[in-house]
């Protein structure tokens, strides 16, 4: 089993990364992709890898790839050996999360990046790979804000997002949010009026999985 990482601390690579940190009991190889070269957009891996050029991207032993974030996480979820699983254990635990996971994507995470996506940092980044819309730049930041407002509320007498501990909801948050605010390129998303928020980034910082997150994988993960 291959898992396709980056050479860059994007936010993709990192939530899955933090994941692979915080749910122990996985092996498998690294490949690390040129990012910064735009390896990920040549034929080869296009091809032979990820038809999107999207990264990482997770080979299974069979040949199979699966991409996007969520999916690769929770299939290592469900092949780790031992440990607490980051997606539930119940019907009822896991539906929660994915709840969860789904909140904080659409309203938080998604407008910031499509924020990210008008500046000219991101012009550079693409290269003309993506069509960007800094016309939309402010009703992104809007949109952003109104749904860390929403998460400060429902922080409110919690420690996480989804239950008492750690799960796929706050390792797709922090992922994005503590690879923006530590790159810096999302200066506002880091607002201190906003204190249950602010309390909720600073114990996901503490955690030893997120002072790894920003560095790419070794080659053999057997954890």
């Amino acid at each position: 089993m291959i898992l396709y990482d980056a050479n860059a601390p994007g936010p993709n690579p990192v939530v899955v990364r933090l994941f692979v940190h915080e749910r122990q009991g996985l092996q498998f190889d690294v490949e690390t992709i040129d990012l910064v070269g735009l390896e990920n957009r040549r034929p080869a891996y296009l091809r032979h890898v990820n038809a999107r050029g999207e990264v990482p991207a997770l080979r299974l032993d069979d040949g199979t790839i699966i991409t996007e974030i969520t999916a690769i996480c929770g299939y290592f979820d469900e092949i780790a050996h031992g440990g607490r699983r980051l997606f539930g254990d119940t019907p009822e635990e896991r539906a929660v999360i994915h709840m969860w996971t789904r909140r904080v994507y659409l309203e938080i995470v998604l407008p910031f990046v499509s924020w990210w996506r008008g500046t000219e940092a991101a012009e550079r980044a693409y290269r003309g790979h993506r069509i960007l819309m800094p016309e939309a730049q402010r009703s992104h930041r809007l949109l952003a804000d109104q749904g860390l407002n929403q998460l400060e509320r429902d922080l409110e007498g919690r420690r996480f997002i989804a239950c008492d501990d750690v799960t796929m909801a706050d390792i797709l948050l922090y992922g994005f949010m503590g690879a923006n605010i530590a790159t810096g390129e999302i200066p506002w998303i880091d607002a201190p009026q906003r204190p249950n928020v602010a309390a909720w980034l600073a114990r996901m910082a503490a955690r030893p999985s997120s002072g790894s997150m920003m560095q790419s994988l070794d080659a053999r993960i057997d954890n």
